[in-house]
């Protein structure tokens, strides 16, 4: 008998759906139309996978752009299953217009385990090469692409719709929101049927139904942002291990002590609070606690102890991190500030101003490196991450009774109590938590012999700054202004306005990119009249306000 071997049998690759890649312009006016070609791409996304890559070649310079036209060259390379008749309709609305094309790409090689071997003395077949309106740019082939490259490539992640991280909603918030939604619907009925009646609407029926309306939707936004409020103590059991295991590794008792789990916070906010609060309590095992063997010598018990405590006041959340070990050293942050030329020698400064010296990028006043501090890194992230978040930074600190650092927040990042205010015309909103008080300023006051310009307010000098100079807004300012005093932390500061148009709330909307480095405008909002008020903020519009000043005084004459 003879056996016979047979080759294994090579089966073809099972086939895939088709790629295409799809390239698509919109029409030069439909931005204007309201069109956002972001949509159009998640649309295309949701029918497969892909990537998706943006032609800018036809962006002109800078200068010459016009931000109504529509510039960009969308090109999406779609693995599906889907018909061009349904890529096709996705554009259904916008084809006036606009260029779209679908070509087909040619399938990837097959892997070298399944290629036929080649034949022994075989001539080589010269393959023809794929023409070039086959072949898609190499930027198209590359897919979960994190980083974007010059040529603006969009990874497809970014544009697919993602699941987010649930919320757990008790049923009665539920309950509650659809109750009033429905009270919406009748009111907005009613409306409408005034609307559509022959018989004049008087002006008492037109006021209720105002009101209505107006304590319907002030309800809606408490119950729609109570949804997102998540308690601050699914954050604190967090630093539990950290704390054990950075007391470890020091070589220190350190007892974590936690209140005010229950406050509740916006669910962004608390995920944003994280890395700030893992720099403080290094900061706070690392530089504030003492050793064992410091704390017995010093009279205080082995064991320091570390407060995490959160409470409400008002329209805030107070977050204290508090220790009980040798407190800030002045005269050891003082001359380093010196030498790093951000203090003169010898000057006087407030002691909260000396103390936020530790917030400067790069500063530390630890003696040497280690695995948790020394590199100056650390505090001026957190003084950012805050400030991102809108909040204000307090220091307390006490020579061999420890510090407490509070960080003073907003309760949501989406709505808040906003003071509207005009310059020329020019509308601005201060946020209402920073405001103290109004007061009327009369242009006959002088200023005082150094060139600075204070309001005698309560016993208390105030500075304050001029919006008007500060933006250079054109016109003449009223003769009697308004002067907001805004809190800073301790400090008090006069923002000088032409007029109060009193409490708004306030919706806000993030600036563009372009916008990116005027840091002292925190958002945008929507007026009842379709008008945009710019909302300030009012940390960095202080310090833009003091260079000013500095540089006026110098130019006046005045010593710095």
């Amino acid at each position: 008998r003879r056996l016979l071997v047979l080759p294994p049998l090579r089966r073809p690759p099972k086939e895939g759906p088709p790629t295409r890649l799809i390239r698509f312009s919109l029409a030069p006016n439909a931005l204007l139309h309201g069109t956002n070609p972001l949509i159009l791409l998640r649309e295309l996304l949701e029918l497969g996978t892909g990537s998706v890559r943006a032609d800018a070649s036809a962006v002109p310079p800078l200068d010459e752009i016009d931000a109504e036209r529509s510039l960009l060259t969308w090109e999406v390379t779609l693995t599906s299953d889907a018909s061009n008749d349904e890529i096709e309709g996705i554009f259904l609305f916008v084809r006036q217009g606009m260029e779209l094309s679908i070509t087909p790409v040619e399938a990837a090689t097959p892997p070298a385990a399944l290629a036929p071997p080649e034949p022994r003395h075989a001539e080589a077949i010269p393959t023809p090469a794929p023409e070039p309106a086959t072949a898609p740019p190499p930027a198209v082939r590359e897919e979960n692409r994190t980083t974007p490259s010059s040529d603006r490539e969009a990874p497809a992640a970014s544009l697919r719709p993602t699941a987010d991280s649930a919320i757990k909603v008790s049923a009665d918030r539920i309950d509650n929101l659809m109750n009033q939604v429905g009270e919406l619907v009748i009111t907005q009925s009613r409306l409408k049927q005034f609307a559509h009646s022959e018989e004049e609407l008087s002006r008492a029926t037109l006021h209720a139904i105002t009101e209505e309306m107006g304590r319907l939707v002030s309800e809606l936004r408490d119950t729609t942002m109570s949804i997102r409020m998540v308690p601050i103590g699914s954050l604190f059991g967090r630093f539990r291990r950290l704390v054990r295991d950075l007391s470890r590794e020091m070589g220190k008792q350190v007892e974590l002590v936690t209140h005010g789990e229950e406050t509740e916070l916006d669910k962004t906010m608390v995920e944003n609070l994280n890395d700030p609060l893992i720099h403080l309590i290094r900061n706070a095992i690392d530089h504030g606690l003492e050793s064992p063997e410091e704390r017995r010598a010093a009279g205080k018990p082995e064991q320091g102890t570390l407060i995490l405590a959160a409470d409400h006041f008002g329209g805030q959340v107070h977050i204290t991190v508090s220790d009980d070990g040798r407190g800030m050293n002045r005269s050891y942050i003082r001359t380093k500030a010196e030498e790093r030329g951000l203090l003169a020698p010898g000057s006087d400064i407030p002691d909260a101003e000396l103390l936020a010296m530790i917030f400067q990028p790069g500063f530390s006043t630890a003696p040497q490196v280690t695995s948790l501090s020394g590199r100056g890194v650390g505090m001026d992230v957190v003084k950012k991450n805050i400030d991102a978040l809108r909040g204000v930074i307090d220091l307390w600190s006490a020579p061999g009774e420890g510090s407490d650092i509070v960080l003073r927040l907003p309760l949501t990042l989406a709505i808040i109590d906003g003071l509207l205010v005009q310059v020329d015309a020019g509308r601005f909103i201060i946020p209402l938590s920073a405001v103290d008080a109004i007061v009327e300023r009369d242009e006959s006051e002088p200023e005082t012999s150094e060139g600075n310009r204070f309001l005698y307010i309560r016993d208390e000098l105030v500075p304050y700054l001029q919006l008007r100079e500060l933006f250079s807004i054109p016109g003449e300012a009223p003769l009697r202004e308004k002067v907001v005093i805004v809190l800073m932390g301790e400090r008090r500061v006069g923002l000088v306005v032409d007029r109060i148009l009193g409490d708004h709330q306030t919706v806000i909307k993030s600036l563009s990119r372009l916008h990116a480095d005027i840091h002292c405008f925190s958002g945008a909002t929507i007026l009842g009249d379709g008008s945009v008020a710019l909302i300030l903020d009012i940390g960095h519009l202080v310090d833009l306000g003091q260079h000013y000043e500095e540089g006026l005084r110098l130019s006046r004459g005045y010593a710095a």
